[in-house]
């Protein structure tokens, strides 16, 4: 039979990086090319640090994960990973139940393309209906996406202010121990950097390979990218309606760059993206403010079509609506339901003697005060018309439609509104029809006014200032 070191023996010869994961003894065993590729010794245990610490990118998924995780994963399968600025094609092999082999071969330019457009395909395909409130997180895996195929430490999206006078980094990628900066690189003035401004003014891009060659003239920038540990940098600007609102960008920080032309068309395709995908966003938000906008004008037409636009309280065309309402709902639970009308004594006389400004201000306090007085839910009180009001009392019997008139008196009463014109007192007086009933499927809104407005009648009639209940359907 033979044995685990006979297998590596083998193995460990091979022109390829490998590594062989023991499970009886948790050893892993690496070869050359896996020691030069992961600085990794040639055995180590499983449970070693180097392999927690040690991470690598799915490449479809964005998802980061440890040497350690991905070759103890259960439900592994053959995938594209990265690691810092390689990517890799990793696969698998059970040679035994305890002995795992796993084959790291770094791509070609051809597969990493293909990697990077089925990437940016998905992303794409996401950003078409991405929700405002998820659009941070799928901007940032965007900027992981060029910064990882970029082979960048740094990504990031800046966008200006409104006048253009200032910037500020608003998403932000950093590859492992690299120092982000996006909280301190906010409101950043124009002057600050006026040899990138005018460069990316003038040609929509920034392309610096060695941060120490920069000219004299930019020795702000040269300053400002040193203090951030930058060496090289590349810079594409973004346009929306023909004007620049921000830019995206890389940075190298481990090591400079020279970049590349796929590197500037990849960034700039990653700029077209997350244009799009703002430009989308912020269609959306308009759409949604303008809805709203409208949701709320057509709440206030509403609200002025069922409002009395004197007095404030509800006009004849809710009062309707709701008699029909209460009728159908008292039907429904076989309930009580009151009507009161009542009308102002006098008010004629009073408004030709007091004037109608005078005659309009105690229709706002009768309004209220019958308003007020309607405490319960469905109880309404409206202007029926003129200076008469109605008032629509669910769940309320004869007997308490009755006491609830009383108390109108009474409420009206303590508001001692002289009349010196009524001829049946010096002060302002109501006269009340009330009318109770349980309501039929054969009960009609027209009904209740009708037998309500002919106890208002009676009470005229019978020197005003008093309360008349009609128990008659």
């Amino acid at each position: 039979m033979q044995t685990t070191k006979n297998t590596w023996d083998t193995l460990s010869s091979l022109p390829i990086a490998i590594i062989l994961l023991d499970l009886q003894t948790n050893l892993v065993y690496c070869n050359a090319n896996t020691q030069a590729l992961f600085n990794l010794p040639n055995q180590l245990d499983l449970s070693s640090t180097l392999l927690k610490t040690l991470d690598l990118t799915d490449l479809h998924t964005l998802k980061t994960l440890s040497l350690y995780s991905l070759i103890t994963h259960a439900d592994f399968t053959d995938k594209a990973f990265s690691l810092e600025s390689d990517q890799l094609n990793i696969k698998r092999n059970q040679l035994t139940p305890s002995l795992k082999v796993f084959i790291f071969e770094p791509t070609n330019n051809a597969a990493s393309a293909d990697n990077f457009d089925e990437v940016i395909a998905k992303i794409s395909t996401q950003l078409i209906d991405i929700q405002t409130d998820n659009l941070d997180h799928q901007i940032e895996l965007v900027l992981q996406t060029i910064g990882t195929f970029s082979k960048a430490d740094r990504s990031y999206l800046f966008q200006f202010s409104r006048d253009g006078k200032l910037m500020s980094n608003t998403h932000e990628w950093v590859n492992d121990n690299v120092s982000p900066f996006k909280d301190r690189l906010q409101n950043i003035p124009q002057d600050a950097l006026p040899y990138f401004y005018i460069t990316m003014k003038e040609s929509e891009v920034f392309n610096v390979s060695d941060v120490n060659q920069l000219p004299v003239c930019a020795n702000a920038e040269k300053a400002e990218f040193q203090a951030e540990g930058i060496q090289s940098l590349l810079c594409v600007g973004l346009k929306a309606d023909n004007n620049m609102f921000g830019f995206i960008g890389c940075d190298c920080v481990k090591n400079a760059r020279n970049w590349t032309n796929t590197d500037l068309i990849r960034i700039k395709l990653i700029g077209e993206i997350i244009t799009r995908a703002l430009s989308n966003a912020l269609y959306k938000k308009r759409i949604e403010q303008i809805q709203q906008q409208l949701l709320k004008a057509n709440k206030e037409l509403e609200l002025q079509a069922n409002i009395d636009s004197l007095t404030s309280i509800a006009n004849r065309r809710r009062f309707d609506q709701a008699l029909q309402y209460e009728i159908k709902r008292a039907v429904r639970a076989q309930q009580p339901l009151s009507l009161i009308i009542c009308d102002i004594d006098y008010f004629k006389l009073f408004n030709d003697n007091y004037g109608h400004q005078h005659g309009d201000d105690v229709l706002k306090q009768v309004a209220l005060t019958l308003d007020e007085v309607c405490k319960r839910q469905g109880d309404l009180a409206a202007r029926y018309g003129g200076e008469e009001f109605a008032i629509i009392l669910p769940c309320i019997d004869a007997e308490h439609c009755k006491q609830f008139s009383e108390l109108i008196q009474s409420k009206i009463k303590s508001l001692a509104i002289p009349h010196q014109f009524s001829k049946i007192s010096s002060q302002l007086t109501l006269s009340i029809g009330g009318f109770s009933c349980i309501p039929t499927l054969e009960t009609k809104p027209e009904q209740l006014i009708k037998t309500a407005d002919k106890a208002l009648y009676k009470a005229k009639n019978s020197g005003r200032n008093n309360i008349q209940m009609s128990e008659k359907r």
